[in-house]
Protein backbone atom coordinates (compact mmCIF):
# COMPACT_ATOMS: atom_id res chain seq x y z
CA UNK A 1 0.00 0.00 0.00
CA UNK A 2 0.92 3.68 -0.57
CA UNK A 3 0.37 5.19 2.77
CA UNK A 4 0.02 9.56 3.13
CA UNK A 5 0.63 10.17 6.77
CA UNK A 6 -0.39 13.48 8.18
CA UNK A 7 1.36 14.63 11.51
CA UNK A 8 4.11 17.31 12.90
CA UNK A 9 6.44 13.93 13.18
CA UNK A 10 10.37 14.75 11.45
CA UNK A 11 12.88 12.66 11.05
CA UNK A 12 14.69 11.80 14.82
CA UNK A 13 17.77 13.74 13.61
CA UNK A 14 15.72 16.74 12.47
CA UNK A 15 13.33 17.08 15.36
CA UNK A 16 16.55 16.66 17.84
CA UNK A 17 17.99 20.03 15.88
CA UNK A 18 14.55 21.30 15.99
CA UNK A 19 14.27 20.86 19.83
CA UNK A 20 17.78 22.04 20.59
CA UNK A 21 17.61 25.40 18.86
CA UNK A 22 13.95 25.98 20.08
CA UNK A 23 13.09 28.34 22.98
CA UNK A 24 9.86 27.11 23.80
CA UNK A 25 10.27 23.38 23.30
CA UNK A 26 8.30 21.23 21.52
CA UNK A 27 6.35 18.12 23.04
CA UNK A 28 8.63 14.98 22.62
CA UNK A 29 5.90 12.61 23.17
CA UNK A 30 4.08 13.37 19.85
CA UNK A 31 7.25 12.60 18.14
CA UNK A 32 8.35 9.89 19.95
CA UNK A 33 4.57 7.84 19.23
CA UNK A 34 4.25 9.12 15.86
CA UNK A 35 7.78 8.04 14.57
CA UNK A 36 7.04 4.98 15.76
CA UNK A 37 3.70 4.53 13.98
CA UNK A 38 5.58 5.74 10.94
CA UNK A 39 8.26 3.32 11.42
CA UNK A 40 5.93 0.08 11.84
CA UNK A 41 3.46 1.58 9.11
CA UNK A 42 6.65 1.89 6.59
CA UNK A 43 8.06 -2.02 7.34
CA UNK A 44 5.83 -3.44 4.35
CA UNK A 45 4.87 -0.13 2.75
CA UNK A 46 5.59 3.03 0.56
CA UNK A 47 5.06 5.48 3.18
CA UNK A 48 5.24 9.35 3.36
CA UNK A 49 4.73 12.21 5.54
CA UNK A 50 3.24 15.14 5.30
CA UNK A 51 4.57 16.91 8.55
CA UNK A 52 3.47 20.37 9.79
CA UNK A 53 6.24 20.82 12.19
CA UNK A 54 4.88 22.43 15.47
CA UNK A 55 5.29 26.36 15.40
CA UNK A 56 4.37 29.17 17.92
CA UNK A 57 5.47 32.92 17.99
CA UNK A 58 8.82 33.02 20.14
CA UNK A 59 9.54 29.46 19.66
CA UNK A 60 12.41 30.82 16.95
CA UNK A 61 13.98 34.23 16.09
CA UNK A 62 12.48 33.36 13.06
CA UNK A 63 9.13 32.74 12.66
CA UNK A 64 8.30 30.94 9.89
CA UNK A 65 9.74 27.35 8.54
CA UNK A 66 10.23 26.42 4.39
CA UNK A 67 8.92 23.38 2.74
CA UNK A 68 11.87 20.80 2.93
CA UNK A 69 11.88 17.23 1.48
CA UNK A 70 14.01 14.88 3.16
CA UNK A 71 14.35 10.87 3.00
CA UNK A 72 14.70 8.54 6.45
CA UNK A 73 15.72 4.75 5.06
CA UNK A 74 12.50 4.17 2.63
CA UNK A 75 10.19 7.04 4.43
CA UNK A 76 10.30 10.23 2.55
CA UNK A 77 9.11 13.52 4.89
CA UNK A 78 7.43 16.81 3.35
CA UNK A 79 8.08 19.43 5.49
CA UNK A 80 4.99 22.28 5.15
CA UNK A 81 5.81 26.18 5.41
CA UNK A 82 4.20 27.21 8.08
CA UNK A 83 4.24 30.60 9.74
CA UNK A 84 3.53 31.32 13.79
CA UNK A 85 1.43 34.39 13.33
CA UNK A 86 -2.71 33.99 14.20
CA UNK A 87 -3.75 35.10 10.60
CA UNK A 88 -1.42 32.38 9.01
CA UNK A 89 -3.28 29.77 10.80
CA UNK A 90 -6.64 30.86 10.09
CA UNK A 91 -6.10 32.35 5.95
CA UNK A 92 -3.49 29.91 4.70
CA UNK A 93 -2.27 27.06 7.36
CA UNK A 94 -4.93 24.96 6.05
CA UNK A 95 -3.78 25.16 2.21
CA UNK A 96 -0.04 25.38 2.75
CA UNK A 97 -0.73 21.72 4.39
CA UNK A 98 -2.84 20.45 0.84
CA UNK A 99 0.05 21.87 -1.34
CA UNK A 100 2.48 20.27 0.04
CA UNK A 101 -0.01 16.91 0.40
CA UNK A 102 -0.53 17.20 -3.43
CA UNK A 103 3.44 16.98 -3.75
CA UNK A 104 3.38 14.05 -1.87
CA UNK A 105 1.09 12.24 -4.01
CA UNK A 106 2.36 13.32 -7.27
CA UNK A 107 5.70 11.28 -5.70
CA UNK A 108 3.96 8.44 -5.36
CA UNK A 109 3.17 8.26 -8.87
CA UNK A 110 -0.20 6.68 -7.95
CA UNK A 111 -3.73 8.13 -6.84
CA UNK A 112 -4.21 4.71 -4.97
CA UNK A 113 -2.77 5.16 -1.69
CA UNK A 114 -4.71 5.75 1.83
CA UNK A 115 -4.43 8.74 4.39
CA UNK A 116 -3.31 7.96 7.96
CA UNK A 117 -3.87 11.16 10.18
CA UNK A 118 -3.35 12.80 13.37
CA UNK A 119 -6.68 14.05 14.72
CA UNK A 120 -5.46 16.46 17.69
CA UNK A 121 -4.47 19.35 15.30
CA UNK A 122 -7.61 20.65 13.82
CA UNK A 123 -6.14 22.11 9.99
CA UNK A 124 -3.92 19.58 9.50
CA UNK A 125 -7.28 16.86 10.19
CA UNK A 126 -9.03 19.62 7.91
CA UNK A 127 -6.31 19.19 5.04
CA UNK A 128 -6.40 15.59 5.43
CA UNK A 129 -9.52 14.97 5.22
CA UNK A 130 -9.74 17.49 1.80
CA UNK A 131 -6.91 15.55 0.12
CA UNK A 132 -9.33 12.71 0.98
CA UNK A 133 -12.34 13.70 -0.80
CA UNK A 134 -10.55 15.03 -3.42
CA UNK A 135 -8.62 11.96 -4.43
CA UNK A 136 -11.57 9.61 -3.25
CA UNK A 137 -9.13 7.55 -0.84
CA UNK A 138 -9.92 6.44 2.73
CA UNK A 139 -8.91 8.07 5.90
CA UNK A 140 -8.15 6.49 9.17
CA UNK A 141 -7.71 8.77 12.20
CA UNK A 142 -5.15 7.90 15.30
CA UNK A 143 -6.64 8.90 18.23
CA UNK A 144 -4.27 9.51 20.96
CA UNK A 145 -6.38 11.53 23.50
CA UNK A 146 -9.76 13.15 23.25
CA UNK A 147 -9.20 16.86 22.64
CA UNK A 148 -11.38 18.11 25.64
CA UNK A 149 -8.76 16.39 28.07
CA UNK A 150 -6.09 18.78 26.52
CA UNK A 151 -4.76 21.20 29.39
CA UNK A 152 -4.61 24.19 26.42
CA UNK A 153 -6.88 25.03 23.64
CA UNK A 154 -10.47 26.60 24.23
CA UNK A 155 -13.29 24.62 23.97
CA UNK A 156 -15.07 25.68 20.83
CA UNK A 157 -11.73 24.26 19.02
CA UNK A 158 -11.59 21.58 21.03
CA UNK A 159 -14.97 20.43 20.22
CA UNK A 160 -14.42 21.76 16.57
CA UNK A 161 -11.75 18.77 16.57
CA UNK A 162 -14.48 15.74 17.99
CA UNK A 163 -16.85 16.93 15.35
CA UNK A 164 -14.06 16.62 12.43
CA UNK A 165 -12.80 13.26 13.63
CA UNK A 166 -15.91 11.95 14.00
CA UNK A 167 -16.63 11.67 9.98
CA UNK A 168 -13.92 9.58 9.18
CA UNK A 169 -13.66 5.78 7.53
CA UNK A 170 -11.45 4.37 10.20
CA UNK A 171 -9.76 4.57 13.45
CA UNK A 172 -6.44 3.61 14.62
CA UNK A 173 -7.01 4.00 18.48
CA UNK A 174 -4.68 3.30 21.95
CA UNK A 175 -8.04 2.94 23.88
CA UNK A 176 -11.77 1.37 23.35
CA UNK A 177 -12.71 4.56 25.45
CA UNK A 178 -11.28 6.72 22.77
CA UNK A 179 -13.26 5.07 19.70
CA UNK A 180 -16.35 5.48 22.07
CA UNK A 181 -15.64 9.18 22.12
CA UNK A 182 -15.49 9.79 19.07
CA UNK A 183 -17.15 7.64 17.03
CA UNK A 184 -18.19 3.96 18.08
CA UNK A 185 -19.93 3.24 14.91
CA UNK A 186 -16.58 3.71 12.48
CA UNK A 187 -14.80 0.69 12.53
CA UNK A 188 -11.89 0.54 14.55
CA UNK A 189 -8.36 -0.69 15.58
CA UNK A 190 -7.33 -0.50 18.97
CA UNK A 191 -3.97 -1.27 20.75
CA UNK A 192 -2.40 0.90 23.65
CA UNK A 193 1.00 1.75 21.89
CA UNK A 194 4.10 0.78 19.94
CA UNK A 195 7.59 0.04 21.81
CA UNK A 196 11.32 -0.24 19.44
CA UNK A 197 14.96 -0.69 19.92
CA UNK A 198 16.07 2.95 20.57
CA UNK A 199 19.89 4.32 20.35
CA UNK A 200 20.98 5.95 23.33
CA UNK A 201 23.46 9.02 23.83
CA UNK A 202 26.02 9.29 26.53
CA UNK A 203 24.36 11.03 30.08
CA UNK A 204 26.56 13.41 32.72
CA UNK A 205 28.46 11.11 35.34
CA UNK A 206 25.50 10.57 37.63
CA UNK A 207 24.83 7.22 39.42
CA UNK A 208 22.82 5.79 42.07
CA UNK A 209 19.58 7.44 41.18
CA UNK A 210 15.56 7.17 40.59
CA UNK A 211 14.66 8.71 36.89
CA UNK A 212 11.26 10.34 35.47
CA UNK A 213 11.72 11.93 32.41
CA UNK A 214 7.88 13.26 30.52
CA UNK A 215 6.19 16.27 30.82
CA UNK A 216 5.86 18.71 34.14
CA UNK A 217 2.33 18.44 35.18
CA UNK A 218 0.55 17.78 38.43
CA UNK A 219 -2.15 15.92 36.65
CA UNK A 220 0.45 13.21 35.84
CA UNK A 221 1.45 12.63 39.57
CA UNK A 222 5.08 14.63 38.91
CA UNK A 223 4.29 17.07 42.44
CA UNK A 224 3.35 13.92 43.91
CA UNK A 225 6.44 12.54 43.08
CA UNK A 226 9.02 15.03 44.45
CA UNK A 227 6.68 15.66 47.27
CA UNK A 228 6.94 11.63 48.14
CA UNK A 229 10.65 11.79 47.61
CA UNK A 230 11.18 14.63 49.90
CA UNK A 231 9.31 13.00 52.63
CA UNK A 232 11.21 9.75 52.33
CA UNK A 233 14.38 8.77 53.81
CA UNK A 234 16.07 7.38 50.48
CA UNK A 235 19.58 7.79 49.99
CA UNK A 236 19.28 7.61 46.60
CA UNK A 237 19.15 10.43 44.51
CA UNK A 238 15.91 11.75 41.94
CA UNK A 239 16.81 12.79 38.37
CA UNK A 240 14.05 14.45 36.85
CA UNK A 241 14.18 16.05 33.73
CA UNK A 242 11.43 17.38 31.22
CA UNK A 243 9.33 20.79 30.84
CA UNK A 244 6.08 22.08 32.12
CA UNK A 245 4.01 24.36 34.16
CA UNK A 246 6.08 22.74 37.65
CA UNK A 247 9.48 23.34 35.91
CA UNK A 248 10.21 25.83 39.00
CA UNK A 249 8.66 24.17 41.84
CA UNK A 250 11.36 21.11 40.96
CA UNK A 251 13.94 23.92 40.51
CA UNK A 252 13.45 24.52 43.65
CA UNK A 253 12.57 21.38 45.20
CA UNK A 254 16.08 20.40 43.87
CA UNK A 255 17.75 23.69 46.17
CA UNK A 256 15.86 22.72 49.17
CA UNK A 257 16.76 18.26 48.78
CA UNK A 258 20.54 18.14 47.98
CA UNK A 259 19.26 14.51 46.54
CA UNK A 260 17.22 15.77 44.23
CA UNK A 261 18.40 16.90 40.25
CA UNK A 262 16.81 19.29 37.70
CA UNK A 263 17.92 18.95 33.90
CA UNK A 264 15.31 20.63 32.07
CA UNK A 265 14.66 18.74 28.51
CA UNK A 266 16.69 15.83 27.78
CA UNK A 267 17.74 14.58 23.76
CA UNK A 268 15.75 11.62 23.11
CA UNK A 269 19.32 10.09 23.06
CA UNK A 270 20.60 11.19 26.69
CA UNK A 271 16.74 10.61 27.67
CA UNK A 272 17.04 6.82 26.74
CA UNK A 273 20.60 6.61 28.65
CA UNK A 274 19.38 8.26 31.90
CA UNK A 275 16.71 5.45 31.45
CA UNK A 276 18.94 2.74 30.79
CA UNK A 277 21.20 3.40 33.49
CA UNK A 278 19.09 4.51 36.83
CA UNK A 279 18.08 1.94 39.96
CA UNK A 280 14.32 2.66 38.16
CA UNK A 281 12.21 4.31 36.31
CA UNK A 282 9.27 5.99 37.73
CA UNK A 283 5.70 6.38 36.46
CA UNK A 284 4.02 8.35 39.15
CA UNK A 285 0.43 9.12 36.86
CA UNK A 286 -1.87 8.74 38.93
CA UNK A 287 -5.45 6.13 38.68
CA UNK A 288 -8.49 7.89 37.36
CA UNK A 289 -11.02 6.63 35.59
CA UNK A 290 -11.45 9.15 32.98
CA UNK A 291 -8.03 9.44 31.91
CA UNK A 292 -7.25 6.16 31.96
CA UNK A 293 -10.36 4.99 29.83
CA UNK A 294 -9.06 7.62 27.09
CA UNK A 295 -5.13 7.97 26.98
CA UNK A 296 -2.48 5.34 27.79
CA UNK A 297 0.58 6.54 30.38
CA UNK A 298 2.85 6.29 27.10
CA UNK A 299 6.01 7.03 29.76
CA UNK A 300 5.12 3.58 31.35
CA UNK A 301 5.61 1.51 27.98
CA UNK A 302 8.46 3.47 27.19
CA UNK A 303 10.31 2.44 30.27
CA UNK A 304 9.26 -1.13 30.29
CA UNK A 305 11.02 -1.48 26.50
CA UNK A 306 14.03 -0.47 28.33
CA UNK A 307 14.87 -3.61 30.39
CA UNK A 308 15.23 -1.42 33.86
CA UNK A 309 13.33 -1.73 36.77
CA UNK A 310 9.89 0.48 36.79
CA UNK A 311 8.24 1.56 39.60
CA UNK A 312 4.24 2.75 38.64
CA UNK A 313 1.13 3.59 39.46
CA UNK A 314 -1.39 0.12 38.78
CA UNK A 315 -2.84 1.44 35.03
CA UNK A 316 -5.62 -1.28 34.93
CA UNK A 317 -5.00 -1.89 30.82
CA UNK A 318 -1.38 -3.27 31.96
CA UNK A 319 -1.38 -3.98 35.49
CA UNK A 320 -2.52 -7.74 34.62
CA UNK A 321 0.34 -8.05 32.15
CA UNK A 322 2.78 -6.81 34.27
CA UNK A 323 1.87 -7.93 37.74
CA UNK A 324 4.70 -9.69 38.30
CA UNK A 325 7.04 -7.35 36.60
CA UNK A 326 7.22 -3.98 38.00
CA UNK A 327 6.64 -2.51 41.64
CA UNK A 328 3.62 -1.36 41.59
CA UNK A 329 2.78 1.64 43.99
CA UNK A 330 -0.26 0.28 46.41
CA UNK A 331 -3.07 3.66 46.83
CA UNK A 332 -2.75 6.78 45.68
CA UNK A 333 -1.10 10.39 46.64
CA UNK A 334 1.87 11.49 48.79
CA UNK A 335 2.20 8.85 51.04
CA UNK A 336 1.34 5.87 48.57
CA UNK A 337 4.33 7.04 46.30
CA UNK A 338 7.01 7.48 49.73
CA UNK A 339 6.09 3.90 50.40
CA UNK A 340 6.68 2.49 47.31
CA UNK A 341 10.21 4.45 46.99
CA UNK A 342 10.99 3.71 50.49
CA UNK A 343 10.40 -0.22 49.79
CA UNK A 344 12.22 -0.31 46.72
CA UNK A 345 15.59 -2.87 48.01
CA UNK A 346 18.89 -1.71 46.56
CA UNK A 347 20.43 -4.83 47.91
CA UNK A 348 18.12 -7.33 45.78
CA UNK A 349 18.52 -5.18 42.36
CA UNK A 350 19.68 -8.29 40.45
CA UNK A 351 16.28 -9.33 41.35
CA UNK A 352 14.49 -6.58 40.00
CA UNK A 353 16.58 -6.25 36.86
CA UNK A 354 15.40 -10.53 36.20
CA UNK A 355 11.99 -8.87 36.40
CA UNK A 356 12.78 -5.86 34.11
CA UNK A 357 14.08 -8.16 31.60
CA UNK A 358 11.41 -10.31 31.44
CA UNK A 359 8.77 -7.08 31.42
CA UNK A 360 10.77 -5.86 28.41
CA UNK A 361 10.67 -9.10 26.26
CA UNK A 362 6.79 -8.88 26.62
CA UNK A 363 6.32 -5.44 25.62
CA UNK A 364 7.82 -6.59 22.64
CA UNK A 365 5.75 -9.50 22.11
CA UNK A 366 2.92 -7.15 22.24
CA UNK A 367 3.81 -4.01 21.17
CA UNK A 368 6.96 -4.02 19.11
CA UNK A 369 6.44 -2.28 15.91
CA UNK A 370 7.00 -5.84 14.00
CA UNK A 371 4.82 -7.37 15.60
CA UNK A 372 1.64 -4.24 15.69
CA UNK A 373 2.97 -3.79 12.07
CA UNK A 374 1.09 -6.58 10.88
CA UNK A 375 -2.30 -5.90 12.77
CA UNK A 376 -2.34 -2.15 11.38
CA UNK A 377 -1.30 -3.46 7.95
CA UNK A 378 -4.64 -5.62 8.13
CA UNK A 379 -6.85 -2.90 9.53
CA UNK A 380 -5.70 -0.50 7.47
CA UNK A 381 -6.29 -2.87 4.19
CA UNK A 382 -9.56 -3.39 5.07
CA UNK A 383 -10.57 -0.02 5.18
CA UNK A 384 -9.23 0.48 1.69
CA UNK A 385 -10.81 -1.91 0.55
CA UNK A 386 -14.11 -1.58 1.72
CA UNK A 387 -17.27 0.52 -0.35
CA UNK A 388 -18.82 2.51 2.04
Amino acid sequence: MNILVFSSAMRQSDFAKYQESAKIKPNPSNQNFYYKLIKALAIKNNVSVVSHRPLVKGMFKNNSLETETEMDGNIKFYYTANKASKAYKLLKEKSSIEKTAKQAIEDFLSNDFVIVTDTLRLNLLKAAKKIAKQYKVKIVGMLTDNPMNLSSGSNFFKARQKLEASTLDGYLSLTEGLVNAFNPEIPSYVFEGLVMEEDEGKKDPIFNYFYFGGSLYERYGVKTLVDAFKKSNVKAKLVIAGSGPLDKYIEQASEDDYRILYLSQLSKEKNIAYMRYSLANINPRPIDPQMDNESVPSKLLEYLSIGTPVISTKYPKLYSTFKDDVLWVEGTGVEAMKMALESFDISTQENYIKKAATARRKVFEFYGIDVQSESINHFLAEINSSNN
